[in-house]
């Protein structure tokens, strides 16, 4: 889950009753979908002579004759925004409300059900009198041919809307639909600037430039829109010129629309897309996801606004806001309609994280999914470093809790990089302290209870560097993507200090990912064991014996170090980067795991009664 929203909190009108909403939504009207796969066949005999593709107003009337005639179809909450926010609050757990109006009918009373589903707040819905909108839509071989009803549906004006729609929230999400509407799109954007929300807008269609062109223009250059949306289509149309002959291309429209939005994006289809921000000269560029299978595009801009969105409001850097809008984009793609399965965010997060998040979701699927979104966002904040393991019940009075504070101050400095724990007592605070002590960056992937604890310990970590997970998952996956190596330039480690079962499983998981070759990286990342006073002298005696019966392989175990004090964990992070040593260091005894179990392989393997004598003693 995002680390500001628990899945219980929710109220009966779907939103985090605790929290205002980070997303707010505009649409004046509900609309329904109803989802039709159909044959080349079937799809000109409803069609009889019009044309194929686009979208064209019917009526009620001509709805139910359609769909009758069909006979098989899915019906599903639409509208452009709905959809977009739809994938923000149930898919990367963002805290959104929709504005707008519904009918007193049975389509509004399931289009409000699916957003509280999806966990929408839908308290500022208004319900008037008249049919809800309706639209149906005919897929065939990919392409869709909408035919809507929306002429006496209920749907709010410009007058209904007040500046306490708005509050709070930090994004108001337009669509240039709104333009059916009078004076609707520049009302809210009013009430926006006044309740100091920022404004994302997205063109809708290239019918809706191509009608409302100069009032767009207008809208766009008054400077109130922050983050604009469109695809190449409506770029084109948006900048083209009476008279003029060629098409515009998609640059042109970004220069203009980065010339009044602080950002711009242009939607390329299966060629990716396009950004900019405002006052730059670099044009960001993302490629289309590929291996991708087309259904049904229904939904396709919407999600990857839902993407872009999240990135923007997790403070991810351009690029990756737009990888992930091409990520959102290309799942939504591969099933029928705009809402998105268990499956497609499955795609979704493997492609985004990997195999080793995603073998996290397994049960409670979707609240892990979103506790490791917010984790992965802390991450992309403040930077993977050094990933501190260690007990939770060594207190200050352990011999090892002045060693761990030192050692934290002097890798801080020795790298430069986060100092990363699990947020927890003992060790991990220890570290953290010294990494603190000369005001270094750090951060916690926190769990509600640690070992030799009864009750959620307070947090000696900042309030913003640190997230709390409710699954023992998605903490462990987290903390160890802590200390990947992205990039060549990265210096990262994970170290293990005294510490007990926990310790020991994280130890043996990452050992586990390093030899299947499944820690997210080529590039290798150093990991230490803190030997004080021969602590794991029993762990390598283990190992020993693992490798002289066959089950592990020396060379498994070559980037593992063990460091009998600090100077020699100092020692192996200098070796290991290359780094310049000062000038009074003297280089110590590289001690590897492998060399240690190879040279520790000759000896003879404890009798039985030697064992009997251990199990005694540790019972």
């Amino acid at each position: 889950m995002d680390q500001k929203a628990s899945p219980a909190a929710f109220n009966a009108d779907g939103n985090n009753s605790n929290q205002p909403p980070e997303v707010i939504a505009l649409q004046p009207l509900a609309v329904v979908d109803h989802l039709c796969s159909v044959t080349e066949d079937t799809l000109k005999s409803v069609l009889a002579q019009e044309e194929i593709g686009g979208s064209r107003r019917i009526s009620q009337q001509q709805v139910q004759d359609m769909l009758a005639q069909i006979g098989e179809f899915h019906s599903k909450a639409g509208g452009s925004n709905a959809n977009t926010i739809r994938g923000l609050a149930a898919g990367f757990g963002v805290q959104c409300e929709l504005v707008g109006a519904r009918g007193y009918d049975e389509w509004g009373a399931m289009f409000a059900s699916s957003m509280k589903r999806s966990m929408v707040g839908i308290g500022k819905m208004r319900i008037q009198q008249g049919p809800t909108g309706r639209c149906v839509i005919l897929i065939c071989n990919g392409q869709r041919t909408m035919r809507t009803c929306l002429g006496e549906a209920a749907r709010m004006v410009a007058d209904d809307l007040s500046v306490q729609d708005f509050s709070g929230a930090k994004w108001l999400l337009l669509s240039g639909y709104c333009f059916y509407g009078k004076q609707l799109l520049q009302r809210a954007i009013e009430l926006a600037a006044e309740a100091k929300v920022k404004v994302a807008l997205d063109l809708a269609s290239f019918e809706i430039v191509q009608s409302f062109k100069q009032e767009l223009q207008d809208v766009l250059e008054g400077g109130r829109v922050h983050c604009c949306f469109c695809n190449e289509d409506e770029a084109a149309e948006l900048i083209h010129k009476e008279g003029q002959g060629s098409r515009a291309q998609p640059e042109e429209a970004l220069a203009y629309l980065s010339q009044h939005c602080e950002l711009a994006v242009v939607t390329l289809g299966d060629k990716g897309c396009i950004a900019k921000r405002k006052g730059e000269q670099e044009i960001v560029q993302e490629p289309a996801c590929s291996g991708v299978t087309v259904t049904d595009a229904t939904g396709a801009g919407d999600l990857f606004a839902s993407g872009f969105l999240y990135g923007m409001l997790r403070q991810y850097s351009l690029q990756k806001c737009c990888r992930m809008g091409c990520l959102a984009g290309g799942a939504i793609v591969q099933t029928l309609g705009a809402e998105m399965t268990q499956a497609n965010w499955k795609w979704l997060f493997d492609r985004l994280h990997g195999a080793l998040a995603a073998s996290a979701v397994r049960d409670s699927a979707t609240a892990v999914h979103h506790e490791l979104l917010g984790c992965y966002a802390l991450i992309e904040k403040l930077g993977r470093g050094v990933v501190y393991y260690g007990s939770a019940r060594l207190k200050q009075d352990s011999p090892h809790w002045g060693r761990a504070v030192e050692l934290g101050q002097r890798v801080a400095e020795l790298l430069g990089c986060t100092t990363w724990s699990g947020g927890g007592p003992g060790m991990m605070e220890a570290a953290t302290a010294g990494a603190q002590s000369i005001k270094a960056a750090v951060g916690g992937i926190r769990i509600s209870r640690e070992a030799g604890t009864t009750v959620r310990t307070a947090s000696y970590l900042p309030a913003e560097c640190a997230v709390f997970c409710r699954f023992l998952s998605s903490r462990k996956v987290a903390l160890v993507d802590c200390g990947v190596r992205a990039k060549e330039s990265d210096q990262t480690a994970y170290i293990f200090l005294p510490g007990g079962l926990g310790t020991m499983d994280e130890l043996f998981e990452i050992m586990t990912l390093v030899q299947l070759k499944k820690l997210g990286s080529k590039l290798s990342v150093p990991l230490i064991l803190c030997n004080y006073d021969g602590f794991y002298d029993g762990l390598m005696n283990f190992l020993s014996t693992m490798v002289q019966n066959g089950t592990v392989g020396t060379p498994e175990l070559t980037n593992i170090m063990v460091a009998s004090s600090n100077e020699e964990v100092l020692d192996c992070l200098t070796s290991f980067y290359k780094l310049p040593r000062t000038s009074h260091g003297t280089q110590l005894t590289l001690h590897r795991a492998s060399s240690l179990i190879k040279r520790d392989s000759q000896k003879e393997l404890p009798d039985v009664g030697t064992m009997s004598r251990v199990n005694s003693a540790v019972a």
